[in-house]
C-alpha cells in the first residue's frame, strides 16, 4: 500500500492518536520539506529576478517561488501545531505510564499484605529463639564460675573466640541489636516482642 503524501498524513495526525516518538518522526519529516520548499523558493527567486530569464519563463519561476513560499508558511504552521500535539503525547504517555506503574506497585503491595502475614509467626518464633538465647547465656554465666565459656550465638556464627568479650561493629550480637515489633496490636503497652518489655 502507496504511503499518503506527508501533507495528507500532517492533516490525519490531527484526528489521529499518534505516539511522541511518531509525532517526531513527523515533524523531522516536516522540517526537511520545510528545507526544501526554502531551497526551491530561493532557485526560483534567483531564476525571477535574473534579467536574462526570458519572459514566458519569468511567469513560470514566479509561480513556482510562491508556491514554494505558500508550502513553506504552511509547514510553518504544521510544525507549530504538530509540536502542541507532540506535548500532549508526551503527557498522555506520561499518564499512561504513571497509571501503569500504580496498578503494578497496587499488585505488589496486594501480594505483600498476603506475605507479610508470615511475619506474626515468624517474628514469635524468633522471640523465641532470642528468650533461650538469653536464658542460656545466664546460665553458662552462672555455671562457669569465673571463667569465660563461648556462647551458643558465637559459635553458630564463627564469630571467633573473642568475639563475646570484644565488642565488634561488623558482626554486632543479636540480643544487644534486635528489636522485633508486634504484628499487631494486642491490648498490651508494648509494641514489642524483643527486647521484653
Amino acid at each position: 500500500m502507496k504511503k499518503p503524501d506527508l501533507e495528507t498524513r500532517i492533516a490525519d495526525a490531527f484526528g489521529a492518536k499518534l505516539t511522541s516518538k511518531e509525532l517526531s518522526d513527523l515533524l523531522a519529516e516536516v522540517a526537511q520539506a520545510d528545507q526544501e520548499a526554502k531551497a526551491a523558493s530561493e532557485r526560483a527567486s534567483e531564476l525571477a529576478l535574473d534579467p536574462s530569464t526570458r519572459p514566458d519563463a519569468v511567469a513560470a519561476a514566479r509561480k513556482a517561488m510562491e508556491d514554494a513560499d505558500f508550502r513553506r508558511r504552511r509547514f510553518e504552521r504544521a510544525t507549530e501545531k504538530l509540536q502542541e500535539l507532540k506535548s500532549e503525547a508526551i503527557e498522555r504517555e506520561r499518564a499512561e505510564a504513571a497509571e501503569k506503574e500504580l496498578k503494578a506497585a497496587i499488585a505488589e503491595r496486594d501480594v505483600l499484605v498476603k506475605d507479610l502475614q508470615a511475619y506474626a509467626d515468624l517474628s514469635e518464633k524468633i522471640a523465641a529463639l532470642l528468650d533461650r538465647l538469653d536464658r542460656n547465656n545466664r546460665r553458662l554465666k552462672a555455671a562457669s564460675v569465673g571463667q569465660w565459656v563461648e556462647p551458643a550465638e558465637g559459635i553458630a556464627r564463627d564469630a571467633g573466640k573473642t568475639w563475646g568479650v570484644n565488642i565488634d561493629e561488623t558482626l554486632p550480637r543479636l540480643l544487644d541489636v534486635t528489636r522485633l515489633p508486634k504484628f499487631k496490636r494486642d491490648g498490651t503497652i508494648s509494641g514489642y516482642l524483643w527486647p521484653k518489655q
